[in-house]
């Protein structure tokens, strides 16, 4: 089956997944039956007021926000699963979006099959040479960040952002061999594209998997981008 697949196909995406606070948990189990293994939960929150919500029947304010990766030949059976169950085309149940990813670290690799990181590495040198900036995102335990962001001013970050998220469900322990923290830092950095290579090395020497930090690394491109020269 893998050798039918193009290479567009074996990409890498990021999955985001937009739904009412406690809800989360569900679009993972769905994820872990079709074998998408590494997720994130954040607590988010709807910027509409609640009036117009209950005028609406839009529900809650409250939010969850999944984070997961896969390839994309993985993601379309899982997008019509997570559609139907979560009912995401009546309007205020959720969204559900990818992103293509334009680096991960090492570890995170090391889950996919060979052939998937070549097709990763292929796609991501075919990416369009418009692209000047990317997104780095470093998923530790919490507790860390400071060390986190002086090893990427030191490397040329000029700041980044932190969010708190909950790593959800034990397969991701099982395809990656760790014991990983519940509770999560995600930090983002944005970074011009000449320097992402460096900065994400330098993250991960001090917050690599074999760190108390038990980081995960990854990047995605960024294709506009106002506030950052």
């Amino acid at each position: 089956m893998s050798e039918q697949l193009s290479p567009q196909e074996k990409m890498i995406k990021m999955i985001v997944t937009i739904v009412d606070r406690g809800k989360g948990q569900r679009v993972v189990d769905i994820c872990l039956k079709h074998n998408i293994h590494v997720h994130f939960i954040c607590l988010g929150m709807g910027t509409a007021n609640s009036e117009i919500l209950d005028y609406l029947g839009l529900g809650e304010t409250d939010k969850d926000v999944v984070i997961s990766m896969a390839p994309q030949f993985k993601i379309p059976k899982m997008f019509e699963a997570i559609n139907t169950e979560m009912q995401l085309k009546r309007p205020g149940k959720g969204i559900i979006f990818t992103m293509p990813l334009s680096g991960i670290s090492g570890p995170f690799a090391r889950v996919l099959t060979e052939e998937e990181r070549d097709r990763f590495e292929k796609e991501v040198n075919k990416m369009e040479e418009s692209v000047k900036h990317d997104l780095i995102l470093a998923v530790i335990n919490q507790g860390h960040k400071e060390e986190v962001m002086a090893a990427a001013r030191e490397a040329g970050a000029t700041g980044g952002t932190v969010i708190h998220a909950r790593n959800v469900g034990q397969e991701t322990e099982r395809f990656l061999g760790i014991c990983i923290q519940p509770e999560k830092d995600i930090i983002g950095i944005i970074v011009k594209r000449e320097h992402k290579q460096a900065i994400m090395k330098a993250i991960s020497q001090v917050a690599g998997l074999n760190t108390a930090c038990k980081g995960l690394i990854f990047s995605l491109p960024v294709d506009s981008l106002v506030g950052i020269d």
